[in-house]
């Protein structure tokens, strides 16, 4: 069956969930506090992207004969660390003999669930280490998590469903099992499965949003305010829906009561456009209590704005102490803007001693990041090394 008809059953699935007034048992699924739990190695979907740090790139190795245990594992003091830190409980030597279980060719389900005491969570959890820490671990952790999955271990499932329908890190990819899996799971109440639906749905069924904006809803009810941000996006751009900046607002107001950066940014935006509000005009004080909102849970961008109000004094007393501390804080994330306009306070002297090694500094990291930004950092570079020891005119700020 091909991809388009396995997506399609997802459809089918998403319509019957907003046909009816479907609620997230509480009982099965924790609310954002616990978000770990339910959600798994696999949680950041929407960004489509996976901590490449998590696993080593390789070509799946099909045949094991050849390689041991001590392969695969990571070092004692790694799998100590683990169980100290309570990501798994099982004893070492115990988890050598999982893995010795799962390279031999008669793969024993019943010898590996006797050595968990039948907890399919531990499965969970051991592939969670084989998969971030071993060469060889992707195709023995998508064992461990189907195994998990068929003795009731929803973060086994989740993980599995993952695994096969990107086709991760050289495993075997099938679509169709992946939907199939996310779709029941969704079903449950499982909001990381209801926020990967509406993400695949919105990449390959336009004409489906309306199931993709319920599924969207039921994960950000289960509190996983992400799903308001994405809707937020949505509505503000247009994108799949016709554009609502009141709807846009509304569901950013949402995830950033549970202290979302992307909606309490975007909110910012809206304060200090003036579309926030009825007499379209801007609010710079609360535009600058919600970027600093973001800006304190580490979003470069907001940390960023924050500085330019606090050095142009929007919304805030100015503060050129201020606007440099939050500046070298999105600077040190690699945000050029911050970095071109920390080099200039220190080309000035404003709010910091002026140190033009400093801000020659700041500008060779602005010059790599390239663009636009990085030719202009290229060209106040330039100046710079021509009056290096002198006092250079006054940098403008950006």
């Amino acid at each position: 069956m091909s991809s388009q008809r396995s997506v399609q059953r997802v459809f089918i699935i998403a319509k019957r969930s907003s046909r009816y007034n479907v609620t997230i048992p509480k009982r099965l699924y924790a609310t954002r506090n616990n978000k770990a739990y339910i959600g798994g190695i696999f949680e950041p979907f929407l960004n489509d992207k996976i901590d490449k740090k998590s696993v080593i790139d390789h070509d799946l190795i099909k045949d094991f004969s050849k390689v041991t245990v001590k392969d695969i594992l990571p070092e004692d003091d790694v799998l100590n660390l683990a169980i100290q830190s309570k990501q798994i409980s099982l004893p070492i030597d115990t988890q050598k003999e999982i893995v010795s279980i799962l390279i031999n060719d008669t793969f024993d389900n019943d010898k590996i669930l006797k050595l968990v005491n039948n907890k399919s969570t531990e499965l969970t959890a051991f592939g969670n280490i084989l998969l971030r820490n071993s060469k060889f671990g992707a195709p023995l952790a998508l064992k461990l998590y189907k195994l998990g999955m068929e003795h009731g271990d929803d973060r086994g499932a989740f993980s599995y469903a993952n695994m096969v329908y990107r086709g991760y890190a050289g495993t075997l990819k099938n679509e169709e099992e992946g939907i199939k899996v996310m779709s029941q799971l969704a079903q449950k109440g499982h909001p990381y499965a209801q926020i990967n639906l509406a993400a695949i749905i919105m990449r390959t069924q336009p004409d489906q949003v309306a199931s993709a904006v319920k599924l969207y809803e039921l994960a950000g009810q289960a509190g996983l305010d992400k799903a308001y941000s994405e809707l937020g996006r949505m509505y503000r751009l247009g994108y799949g829906v016709h554009q609502d900046h009141k709807k846009a607002i509304d569901y950013f107001k949402k995830g950033a009561q549970t202290g979302n950066p992307q909606c309490n940014f975007m909110l910012g935006v809206y304060c200090s456009s003036g579309l926030g509000n009825d007499e379209r005009k801007p609010d710079q004080e609360k535009a600058f209590k919600h970027f600093q909102k973001a800006a304190v849970k580490g979003m470069a961008e907001a940390q960023y704005n924050v500085g330019l109000r606090f050095l142009k004094g929007h919304g805030v007393e100015a503060n050129s102490f201020n606007a440099a501390e939050f500046f070298r804080m999105a600077a040190l994330q690699g945000f050029q803007l911050a970095q071109v306009n920390l080099a200039g306070m220190y080309s000035e002297g404003r709010g910091v001693k002026s140190d033009l090694d400093e801000a020659r500094e700041w500008l060779q990291k602005a010059a790599a990041g390239g663009g636009s930004i990085g030719k202009d950092a290229q060209k106040r570079l330039d100046e710079l090394d021509e009056i290096q020891g002198k006092k250079k005119d006054k940098c403008t700020i950006m």
